[in-house]
Formats: structure tokens, sequence, C-alpha cells
């Protein structure tokens, strides 16, 4: 490893002087910029890294930011990572993951992030009970850890980077709406995730905006299942009027649809149209291909990370309640077609 003492040796200037030009105090020293360019040339070429845990023992700061989610496995999860991963390049700052499933290991990861002096902390995909969410809160308040969050239910004021879902689902519902379809059923999450409760009440919504009867559009959950997606889809379309669109919560549970449809028959879209959200690449693959919105996962990371930045480097109250909002854009692809008209169907 090479070490200060190294480039001191090579450049033959003192042991301050390099040091001050290496952690960018040389214009304070008045160190010239011709000395400090001959210093990083020479710092460059021999390939030094800066010691971050020297650093960060000398200023008293880590530089650390924590990510705790249960949902990196999740292709849309993968993509919130690498926009995170991409937001501290060039920069001081490092990334520690911490991967939970359940409120006992959101609770020792969050430990074991402060434990290493965390000073910004983002979740996405956490929906603790009351119990976690009351420990989140001390816990970080206790360690002025600022804090970022996706799609989490926390409870005390904090910083949130979201998805426009409501927008999203509306811009759904008028392609289905200017289609002619009028009995729009609608397969969501869960009851806990913020995600589903957003794009269900959304879609809700929709249905009282287009002047959609309520007993037409049903609203069913799978609790993120594939298994449970699929037998309420076959509920669904085999009721005595079937719904001539299912709107989805995500892409894979409108892959399920499909699937059944296939199972029972119907022909998608000519009989059925069915549309996701997210646009994961199972979409190109489904047949046919899949109508839904591309939800900006990366840049919900990149984001995510550059607010927790901007808490920690201007200081500000980290107890602030804002909410900030990602735009989606609508992908028309074939699972989605004018419904068909009512003697049609009929028949």
């Amino acid at each position: 490893m090479i070490k200060i003492s190294d480039i001191v040796a090579e450049v033959k200037l003192s042991r301050v002087t390099v040091s001050a030009i290496l952690n960018d105090r040389y214009k304070k020293l008045g160190i010239s910029e011709k000395t400090a360019q001959r210093v990083l040339a020479q710092a460059e070429m021999m390939g030094y890294v800066p010691n971050q845990n020297a650093l960060s023992m000398r200023i008293g700061r880590s530089f650390t930011i924590g990510i705790i989610s249960s949902s990196i496995s999740e292709e849309w999860g993968a993509k919130i990572l690498c926009g995170a991963l991409r937001a501290v390049q060039s920069t001081q700052y490092s990334l520690r993951v911490e991967t939970v499933l359940g409120a006992e290991e959101e609770r020792s990861a969050l430990k074991r992030l402060l434990g290493s002096r965390i000073e910004g902390l983002f979740c996405f995909n956490i929906n603790p009970p009351p119990e976690t969410d009351e420990f989140f809160k001390l816990a970080t308040e206790r360690y002025r850890v600022a804090v970022v969050s996706n799609n989490c239910s926390f409870s005390f004021p904090h910083k949130r980077v979201e998805v426009d879902n409501s927008t999203a689902v509306m811009i759904l519902m008028e392609h289905l709406v200017g289609l002619g379809h009028r009995q729009i059923a609608h397969i969501g999450g869960d009851r806990t995730s913020e995600v589903s409760r957003e794009r269900s009440e959304a879609f809700l919504r929709g249905v009282e905006h287009f002047n959609l009867k309520p007993d037409e559009c049903p609203v069913r959950l799978s609790n993120w299942e594939w298994d449970q997606a699929r037998t309420t889809a076959r509920q669904l379309l085999e009721f005595s009027e079937p719904p001539t669109a299912i709107l989805c919560v995500n892409d894979a549970i409108a892959a399920c649809v499909i699937q059944v449809a296939n199972e029972l028959n119907i022909k998608v879209p000519n009989e059925l149209s069915v549309v996701g959200m997210t646009n994961d690449r199972m979409c190109q693959l489904t047949v046919p291909p899949l109508t839904t919105v591309g939800i900006p996962c990366e840049e919900v990371g990149y984001a995510s990370i550059r607010a927790l930045f901007e808490l920690i480097e201007s200081k500000r109250e980290l107890a602030t309640q804002e909410i900030t909002r990602q735009q989606c854009v609508p992908v028309i692809r074939n699972s989605s077609a004018a419904a068909r008209p009512l003697y049609e169907a009929i028949q």
C-alpha cells in the first residue's frame, strides 16, 4: 500500500505539505498550485489511495451511508441500489447495505449500522410494526442520523423520495377508459405496503373520476404472492360478468393474470386487457408484451442518496417531513386493446 511517506520521498517535500495537498487544504496554507499539481500527479502515478478510516478518525466523521431493504433481490430493488451506488461515485462517502426480512432483522440491521457510525440511513420497502417503527425513530434521533425512505410506512417525520403512484395509476386508467373499458378490476398488493395502498387508493379515485360503477370495478389483494394472484385472477374472470380489463399493482401480478387468462382460453387483449406497473424486463417476455408504466427506480435510489448528502452537509433539522415524487412514463404494448362492444360480449 502506498503511503504519504512514499510520496514525500519522491517529491522531496515535507509530510505536512504533501498531506495538506492530498487532503485539499493546501490553499489555506499558501502552497502554490504548481506544487500541488506536482504532488497530485506523483500520487496518481504511484496509485495512492487515501486511507478513509484515518480521515474519519481525524475529523470525527464516518462518511458512511447505511441502506436497509427487504427487496434488493427484486429487479426494482436492485435498480434502486444501482442508483444509490451511482450517487456515491466520485464522493468520499461509502455505502453499507443490509438486506432484511421481518422486524427482528430490521432492528438488528439498524443496530449494526449505528455501530459503524453511519451519518445517513436510506430505507426502502420497510413496513415495520409499531414497536420497530418506534425503535427506528428513537435510535436515529439519538444518534443524529438523517433518514430518507422509499416505500416505507415509518410514522416519524423524515425525507421521502417516492414515485408518483397516483399519476401513474391515473395514466393507466385513462388509457383503459379511452379504449372503452368500463368494467375494470384492480389486483393490489397488501394492506401494509405504502405503494400498494397508494396505488389502490388512486384506482378508486380513478373509478370515481371516470364515473365508473364501483360494483363493476372490484379491488382485490394478492399479498404480493403469485399463487394468490392467480387464484384472485381466476375468481375475477369466472364472474358471470367478468371485467374487460385488469389493472395490476406490478408487472409480476399482471403476468400471473395473463397466465390465468390463457388457461381459461380468454384472449388477451381481444377479450381482456391487462396492464401492470414498473416496466420490469418480464414485460417484453409475456405473450402478448405487457402495457405498463415505467418507474424510474434508479433515479429513486440516486435522488435518495443525494437527499441524504444535502441533509448531512447542510446540518438541517433532520426530523422534517418532506416528500418528493419521481415521474412515471406510460409504455403501451400489446396487452391492452379496445373493449369489445356489449353485444359481442353477450354472444
